[in-house]
This record gives C-alpha cells, structure tokens and sequence, in this order.
C-alpha cells in the first residue's frame, strides 16, 4: 500500500492543456530578449513586439524532445536522477533573514556556512543550493562566486546553479564543471528560470535559459503567482497560467537545444486578500502542487513543486501545520524535485536553525506514511500471533525485534514521555528540543577532501576570501 499517485482525472487534465494551448496562441507571452524573440520568427511563430504567439504543433514538438528523465553529476561521480520515480530534495532558495531562539537578522556568512554543513549532513537533502541564503557581510560584487565556492567546498552532494545574471550563469557552471573534472556535454547543474506571473520572462531569466540550454545544462520554471493578484482568482484558471508560463519556457529550451533536460516547476501559492500578501502556508498552495504534478505527468517531464512553506514568524504550532500541509501534497503527488525542503517560514522571508531541524523529522514521519504500509502475509506472521496468543504481550517476541526499526518511527524531536517525566525533563516544546541539538549537528559535519588542483580553481574566483571559508 503506497499513499501517493495522481489526483487529477485524465479529462480533467487534458482540459487544462486544451485551455493552456488556446492561451499561449491567442495571448501569448512576453519574451523581453530579441535573441529569444528572433529564435521563435525562425521557427515559424508569431511575434508581436516582445510577445510571442505559439502554436500547438510547437508545444508538441518541443514536448516530444524533452527527455523524461535525466542525471546531475556530484563530486566524485555522485549523481542525483530527475524523473523515473526518483524524488529529490534540496534546501532553502533565497531568504533574507535567519532565526535563531529569540535572534532574528540578517543573513551573515558564517550562517551560510552552517547551514551549509547541517545540508551536507543532512539525511534528507539530496542536494545544495549556493542561493540558499545571502550572505550581506560579504561584498555584493563578489558573494555570488562566494556562494559558489562554499558551496564546492564543504559538500560532495550535487549542487544548483545561479540564473541571477549572466555573469553569475558562466562564473556558476564553469567552476562546477572544472571543480569536477566534468565532460563540457555532461549535465552537472541546473538553473531556476522564474516567470514573471502573468506570462512574462525577462531578458535576465531569457539569456540563462539559453546559456544553460546550450550547455546541455538542466533548466526548471517556478511559476509563483498569486491567484487574484498576479494569476486568475480560481486555481483552475491559475493553474492554465502557470502551465502556459513553464510551457513557453520548456518550448523555448528544446528550440536552443532539443533535448535539452528541463523541469515543470511551480510554487505557486495562496493569497490573502486582506493584507494582498502571499500565503505559501495555505491549502491553495498544496491544492496547486497536485494540479502541477498532474501535468508534469501527462507531459512525461520530471515536476518541482512543494517544500516545507509556512508564513507563521516563529516554529509554533502554524509553522508544523502549514508546512505539514504543503509537504505532504508534495510527497503524495509522487513530485520529483522539492525545493525549499527544511528551514523556511515567514512567506520565503526567513531561514530557521530550529525550524530546519523540525522539517527534517518532518520529512521522514510523512516519507513514512506516503510509502504505506507493507502487508505481511507470510506464515511467520500467523506464527507470531499464535505463538503469543489471546492475552499475551509481544514485547520479548524475537519478531518484536526484528521488525521494531523497520515498522516503528522514533521522533526524536517530540515529546512522547509521561506528563511527569516531562516535567522533570524541563518542560521542553519540540523547537527548545531542536535548538538544544544545533551545536551537535554542526559539531557533526566533517568537511569532504579537497585537492590542490580543486582549490585553486576557487582561489581563482574568490582569491583571499577562500582563507574565510
């Protein structure tokens, strides 16, 4: 028995694509790079000023050129594989601030670092995000490469490019490439390239989709409206938005390069209309994660949706609950990609130390309840029972024993004690729990080998900062 599958009928699906191919043709979408604008004349597609028109017969094609799965090389020949069933998880992408207890600041360079060693050794994140925080006590002209460099160093773990200029596109995937010793056509990143809802790409997003594409480098397209904002007020209507916006990008993708691997994404949200905020925490949101999966299957193209969102300030109970409810949608829509896995509240806004730690335990209870349950139907399992009979007790039974870690979770991290064992324990909530077990996880990490061929390539992009890192 498996918790997990696709929610959506197939007409209903297949409603959805109709609607979506009427929009790209009819409305089309803003493509603000001549380059980009140029590439569709070439192929036959309308172009008014910056929009571009595009027809079935392109989606089609460019669909049946998208593969639908594909590998991102590690260090050392380690890999993660998008698509196939596989699942993937990575860290946070982009917060401002960091929280820790009572302290909440901005980003600093010795927090990325942390968190850079609590993702390493984390049993749940399968992969590295340089973007996961901005360091600001580091120069802006030099973090991104900054970023980077850490990155490289303290994880064997594959990594995520960065798309936020094309400068950052080439320094990014030039010192992964050289950092692994990796073949110019093999695939070893890959780039978020954001719309902008509604139907819109800019020329930044534009350039590293082409240079990632060229490349034979991984490209993902996260949506992230706001119904009644910035996509239509119904979930349907945000949905064919959505799903015309990572069209336009995947189409665009398979014509600089076909086949070149490429990721429906979307983290798309809810909206509170009192305040016109988002609302990643709400059941839109993981509403929206089964609506893009759904499609990402019938297009046989690896999904991103998903994470551990809440929009709450602090790990209390609206943290646990809203990102409980967005990751498990994540999970039951069998998603391939999740981002934003650990750490995340405040809408985006704020990575959290406890917080991180409580997803991770998170994680693995839902895991566990998404894989089901395995129904035993050998004859030691009628032995078993008949062995301890009518009133008996099965805590001495050698089966006991041999399936005790295998079908029981243990959360570290909630109490599950008596009242008074808990009172005498200190009267601790599960986020003081966490925060007594940072300093170990840390203490914990020890950083992978690094040649001297491999530092100088950092040495080469970051010069004396690699004597901070």
């Amino acid at each position: 028995m498996q918790v997990k599958g696709n929610f959506f009928s197939k007409e209903e699906v297949e409603k959805l694509h109709e609607m979506t191919l009427c929009v790209l043709e009819r409305d089309g979408v803003i493509m603000d790079d001549e380059e980009a604008c140029e590439t569709f004349r070439k192929h036959g597609q309308k172009v008014d000023g910056r929009i571009v028109h595009m027809d079935r017969a392109i989606v089609e094609k460019a669909l049946a050129t998208a593969p639908s799965s594909f590998k991102i090389r590690g260090r050392d020949g380690k890999s993660v594989t998008f698509g196939e069933g596989n699942r993937v998880l990575a860290p946070a992408s982009g917060p401002l601030f960091v929280k820790r207890g009572d302290d909440h600041h901005r980003n600093t360079a010795e927090d990325y670092k942390n968190f850079q060693k609590m993702d390493h050794t984390s049993k749940v994140i399968d992969m590295l995000n340089p973007n996961l925080i901005e360091p600001a006590d580091i120069d802006a002209e030099r973090v991104r490469d900054y970023q980077m460099a850490v990155c490289l160093k303290y994880t064997d773990k594959p990594l995520m490019g960065l798309t936020t200029s094309l400068r950052d596109c080439i320094h990014s995937t030039d010192m992964i490439r050289r950092f692994y010793g990796a073949k110019e056509d093999e695939t070893y990143t890959f780039g978020l390239i954001n719309p902008m809802s509604p139907l819109e790409y800019n020329g930044i997003m534009l350039q590293a989709c082409r240079y990632f594409a060229e490349r034979n480098q991984a490209t993902m397209f996260p949506c992230c409206s706001m119904p009644g904002v910035t996509s239509p007020i119904t979930l349907s209507g945000t949905a064919v938005v959505n799903n015309a916006e990572n069209l336009a990008g995947i189409v665009y993708a398979q014509l600089v390069r076909p086949g070149a691997p490429v990721v429906y994404a979307s983290t798309s949200c809810g909206t509170d209309m009192r305040y016109m905020t988002s609302a990643i925490g709400a059941p839109e949101t993981a509403l929206l994660c089964f609506s893009s999966a759904a499609l990402a299957k019938y297009y046989h193209i690896p999904c991103r949706t998903g994470g551990s969102l809440s929009d709450s300030k602090c790990a209390d109970w609206q943290a646990g609950a809203e990102s409980t409810m967005v990751m498990m949608a994540a999970l039951m829509s069998d998603t391939n990609f999740i981002l934003h896995s650990c750490g995340v509240m405040n809408s985006f806004n704020t990575l959290c130390y406890e917080k991180y730690l409580l997803d991770e335990q998170n994680i693995e209870m839902l895991t566990r309840i998404v894989n089901g349950m395995t129904v035993h139907t050998e004859q030691e399992e009628l032995d078993n029972i008949s062995a301890v009979g009518p009133g008996g007790q099965y805590i001495e039974e050698e089966h006991t024993m041999e399936y005790l870690y295998e079908e029981l979770y243990t959360a570290k991290l909630s109490n599950k004690m008596g009242y008074p064992g808990w009172e005498n324990a200190g009267k601790k909530d599960a986020a003081q729990l966490a925060a007594d077990q940072i300093e170990n996880r840390l203490a914990a990490y020890r950083q992978p080998d690094i040649t001297n061929e491999q530092e100088a390539v950092l040495r080469e992009y970051i010069g004396e900062l690699y004597d901070t890192i």
